[in-house]
């Protein structure tokens, strides 16, 4: 994720639980974790975070407490293969092969107009 010149994070990261414990309250976006000795850590999120955890949780320190924003969107869902039609590859073949017959083409007449152009002494 991002982290701004002073040293805190940007709403582009993801959050993690500041100690172990149980979290007590969700309020918008402050998380609080009380710790097993009795010690309240409260955690502020930055807008746009999707918290993950519930009041009564139990987590872990570095556990995630919010939805990781960089994963996801545009094209990266994981689908199934899908094999493109034979006829559109075929036509692919085709245009493919009669571009390179083309660029020969003109290649080979290059090189028989450099030998008229020596052989009349231009």
């Amino acid at each position: 994720g991002q982290v701004y010149p002073e040293g805190n994070q940007s709403n582009n990261n993801q959050f993690f639980a500041a100690a172990s414990g149980t979290v007590t309250a969700i309020d918008g976006l402050k998380v609080s974790i009380q710790t097993a000795s009795g010690e309240t850590k409260v955690q502020e999120l930055l807008p746009g975070a999707d918290i993950v955890v519930s009041v009564g949780e139990q987590v872990s320190k570095d556990d995630p407490i919010t939805t990781n924003p960089n994963v996801g969107g545009f094209g990266q869902e994981e689908k199934e293969t899908i094999l493109q039609d034979m006829n559109r590859v075929y036509a692919y073949c085709a245009i493919a092969f009669s571009i390179f017959i083309a660029q020969l083409t003109f290649v080979l007449k290059k090189k028989q107009f450099e030998k008229v152009q020596l052989a009349e002494g231009f």
